[in-house]
């Protein structure tokens, strides 16, 4: 079982930043001290545009410029929330990742509006990005602590990746791809990203890599140190919010080794003690009839030795009989083991299902 962040993305709007107000028409305060303050915001703000627009018609050939001012023109209009600023703070992320971050508007939203702005069909959605905004389901439980962080992380680099430029992009594909090819097969992400649109493949990995994933070569290392400061912070986000569904997952594959491995082997010693105890009856029914019989035994010594060894068969049989009913038993108390922490797990899964919830 595995817990993805995203199966798809909300599609993107062609402009992710549409044109804002430049201030409201409100006259100025009566008090001069005030209006002095008042004056003096408003101009530093005018100063600002006036930088940002001189920018912008300076570098008309440099998008990742004015991205970037664009970005910068929405956290100055547009500030963060208290909860998104801790969020920020939790994710370690650089002035870059930061301006990135409150640029893409992030929310974390309660079921019904998440399904709102993430209206995603199958499997389990914790986040998506699309329209140039952040959406994260508030996942509260206790037991999946890390979830929203991971999450946001993950968006965020989708953020990230929509602004590289084409060449970047060429560069950072490529390092990726090589990481991703040393990859066990048996990697959860390898299966989960092939099920992408192969145009979403590259985008989704550069996510998943820079969360989840210790131990990067050098320069793509680099290229996610421009968004974290502290990366390993965001991976053991990534580790925590699966700690506990990993348990039960790992305690469940093992009592279902244990019980098909248990089960054949009752099996066998059952059909064996069965067997066992027909040979025993018949030969105690053959043994009574020759008792009956005037000479069947050469000697009461041999009538004893025969006797002696039927009832011997006899008790190794009953110690037979009660090891298999305590293995039966232990047998028993797995399973209902097994359907307990399934069900638990199961619980602890729905809690990551804003479906479930709405």
């Amino acid at each position: 079982m595995t817990e993805e962040l995203t199966d798809s993305r909300y599609p993107r709007a062609a402009d992710p930043f549409p044109p804002r107000d430049g201030g409201p028409d409100a006259p100025p305060l009566v008090r001069p001290r005030r209006r002095r303050r008042r004056v003096g915001r408003w101009l530093g703000l005018g100063l600002v545009v006036a930088l940002v627009a001189a920018v912008v018609v300076a570098a008309p050939w440099d998008p990742q410029r004015r991205q970037a001012y664009a970005d910068q023109w929405v956290v100055w209009t547009e500030p963060p929330s208290s909860r998104i600023e801790e969020l920020a703070a939790e994710l370690t992320l650089t002035e870059t990742g930061r301006r990135i971050f409150f640029a893409s508007r992030p929310r974390i939203d309660t079921a019904s509006d998440f399904q709102a702005h993430c209206p995603l069909e199958g499997g389990v959605v914790l986040g998506c990005y699309g329209g140039g905004r952040i959406y994260v389901y508030d996942v509260t439980d206790e037991r999946l602590a890390g979830t929203v962080e991971a999450t946001a992380a993950h968006e965020l680099l989708h953020a990230v990746y929509e602004r590289m430029s084409a060449a970047d992009r060429e560069r950072i594909d490529a390092l990726v791809a090589q990481l991703v090819a040393q990859l066990p097969d048996d990697d959860p992400n390898v299966a989960t990203v092939a099920g992408y649109a192969e145009s979403q493949r590259a985008d989704e990995w550069h996510s998943r890599i820079g969360t989840g994933y210790t131990d990067l070569p050098r320069e793509l290392a680099d290229h996610y140190a421009q968004i974290f400061s502290d990366r390993s912070r965001v991976v053991a986000f990534e580790e925590a919010r699966t700690a506990q569904l990993d348990e039960y997952s790992a305690r469940i594959e093992q009592l279902s080794a244990e019980l098909d491995a248990g089960l054949a082997d009752l099996q066998q010693r059952s059909a064996a003690y069965d067997a066992a105890i027909a040979q025993l009856d018949a030969d105690i029914d053959d043994f009574n009839r020759r008792a009956d019989t005037v000479g069947a035994f050469a000697s009461q010594e041999e009538f004893q030795q025969e006797r002696s060894a039927l009832l011997a068969r006899q008790d190794a049989l009953e110690t037979d009989r009660v090891q298999l009913n305590a293995d039966v038993d232990a047998y028993n108390d797995k399973l209902e083991e097994l359907k307990s922490l399934d069900a638990q797990r199961a619980e602890l899964y729905s809690q990551l299902d804003s479906k479930a919830a709405a």
